[in-house]
């Protein structure tokens, strides 16, 4: 008899809002821009052929390069565990700079900046490469970027309206996600225009 077994989970949960793009290898300011948490999931034990249920953990990164292009990326899907063995354990302590402590929700870490080292790493089938975290690390003193700042009323005549500040976010889910909104400075009467404005779903204000 063939029995139809469920299919046991896996990829990249953020493979839509990292496309096609492939993130530049180096080390840059990057912010976390989310973070997806799977219950249940059901995946093959490493070099093993039997079959486990977890909960999974997966967080997105966004910077821009020199040029100012935007790229995310996003780390492996780590087991929720507080074992200081686990992955996700040595994950958070490279990201905050120390150990966690226990009973801290880690999705506070949304908007948080980090320095972030990216590297290409070759793909099993020989098609290419994909980009991957290699290191985390927390940004040094004077080296963080500028936080969006809260909004202002409308100046008069020459004035400008400053940017509306990032929307605290809710965790997420593998079926849900929360960009953070930025309205752009308006334009001043007989300047030149400004370069133009980043998309109002860009969630990365740097």
């Amino acid at each position: 008899m063939a029995i139809l077994q469920q299919p046991v989970v896996g990829g990249n949960v953020f493979a839509e809002q990292i496309g096609d793009d492939l993130a530049p290898a180096g080390t840059y300011v990057a912010m976390v821009i989310d973070i997806v948490d799977e219950f249940g999931v059901q995946r093959t034990k490493f070099q093993s052929t039997e079959v486990e249920t977890v909960d999974l953990t997966t967080f997105l990164f966004g910077f821009r390069d020199a040029q100012g292009f935007e790229h995310r990326v996003a780390s492996r899907r780590m087991k929720i565990s507080g074992n200081e063995k686990a992955s996700l354990f040595a994950f958070l302590k490279s990201l905050l700079g120390h150990a966690p402590q226990y009973g801290w929700d880690y999705v506070s870490l949304k908007g948080a900046q980090c320095l972030l080292t990216v590297e290409h790493i070759q793909r099993r089938d020989g098609t290419g490469v994909f980009a991957a975290i290699a290191a985390l690390s927390p940004v040094p003193a004077g080296f963080s970027q500028p936080a969006p700042q809260a909004p202002a009323p409308a100046q008069p005549v020459g004035g400008a309206t400053a940017p509306r500040p990032v929307a605290p976010g809710n965790r997420t889910n593998q079926t849900q996600r929360t960009d953070r909104p930025m309205g752009a400075p308006a334009v001043r009467p007989g300047v030149p225009s400004p370069a133009p404005a980043k998309p109002a779903s860009d969630p990365i204000p740097f």
